[in-house]
């Protein structure tokens, strides 16, 4: 019988002996700081998790938990305030648990679809869109899963605080990390792999490091220019850092991905090229080393561009470090 390129790969990384360098070279240059309020946050949101989380499902509380929320939060917003570190915990609570039920929980119409991840992903885009105050309708409209109406805790504050642009960009970047897991999933329940280019492609959508870079503003508290959205060395600096958070993921995560979809970097560069693990570990470092010196480019051409206004110079400051505690705080966390 013929493998698919999953269970082949798996088959070959079974027995081969990871060795992981030194990664700290690859974000020295960066800020590591946790923020002040790291304690305060392990009380308020375990507290969340037992107030909003069903008793019922320990399974989930469980999950909620081992994400360390209080840690990820504070390793990659260290400079920002508590009542935006607080939303940035509702909000990433939300990203990793509105789905994980989907399987068991009631949707919200008896004849919805509810094999149809597309058709979730829709209706729970429309409940966002509610909550960031970007849609026409006066009534909330019904949650597709349980835990989805945990972005509702999230919202006012985005709402109060980001402009309507924010608040747009952020919902695009929640689009299209559903589009990417769609289009991930196909792979998975196929067994496939898909080329090194079509992972990257996929990957930036899926790493959901967009949607985090869409909140920049908001956690650094400030507001850059409008303008600097369209510029290349803006689209540079998010395309590269989300390559080195990802590529940094796949580093660490690649033992608890055997036996699974195998939707990751490591597996891809073996399954394209044939090479052993560590040779295509020595690949993915390449691609931290040069993710690392164009992140800083793309900054530092942005503090060029605002470099004749000090106020949009001020708050580009603000933002970029933001970006550079995103950095080191996902090594950490992760």
């Amino acid at each position: 019988m013929t493998l698919t390129p999953v269970a082949r790969v798996t088959q070959e990384l079974k027995g081969q002996t990871l060795y992981l360098p030194n990664l700290k070279p690859y974000f020295s240059q960066w800020p590591t700081e946790i923020s002040p309020y790291y304690e305060q946050l392990k009380v308020t949101i375990e507290s969340k998790i037992q107030e909003w989380i069903s008793p019922v499902d320990e399974r989930v509380r469980l999950k909620a938990r081992k994400v360390d929320l209080p840690l990820f939060c504070a390793t990659w917003y260290p400079r920002s305030t508590l009542d935006r570190l607080e939303t940035m915990a509702w909000f990433s609570m939300w990203l990793f648990l509105w789905d994980d039920v989907i399987e068991s929980t009631v949707v919200s119409t008896t004849s919805a679809p509810t094999n149809d991840v597309a058709w979730l992903h829709d209706q729970a885009l429309t409940y966002v869109a509610f909550h960031l105050g970007l849609s026409e309708s006066v009534d909330e409209p019904p949650p597709p899963t349980k835990y989805c109406t945990l972005f509702k805790h999230a919202g006012p504050a985005l709402r109060a605080e980001c402009t309507i642009a924010e608040r747009q960009r952020f919902h695009d970047e929640i689009r299209y990390y559903m589009k990417g897991c769609e289009v991930e999933q196909t792979y998975v329940r196929a067994g496939e792999l898909p080329t090194l280019h079509a992972f990257w492609e996929n990957r930036i959508g899926t790493s959901s490091v967009n949607m985090y870079c869409s909140l920049g503003e908001y956690m650094a508290g400030t507001h850059i220019p409008a303008e600097l959205y369209e510029t290349e060395e803006l689209k540079t600096m998010w395309f590269e850092l989300n390559r080195h958070i990802s590529a940094m993921n796949d580093i660490v995560s690649l033992k608890k991905e055997i036996g699974k979809s195998l939707h990751s970097l490591i597996p891809v560069i073996i399954n394209e090229t044939g090479v052993d693990v560590n040779t295509a570990v020595g690949a993915v470092i390449e691609t931290l080393r040069t993710s690392a010196e164009n992140v800083d480019q793309g900054a530092k051409a942005l503090l060029r561009v605002t470099a004749h206004d000090p106020k949009a110079h001020a708050s580009v400051q603000k933002y970029v470090m933001a970006y550079w505690t995103n950095m080191t705080g996902s090594y950490w966390w992760s």
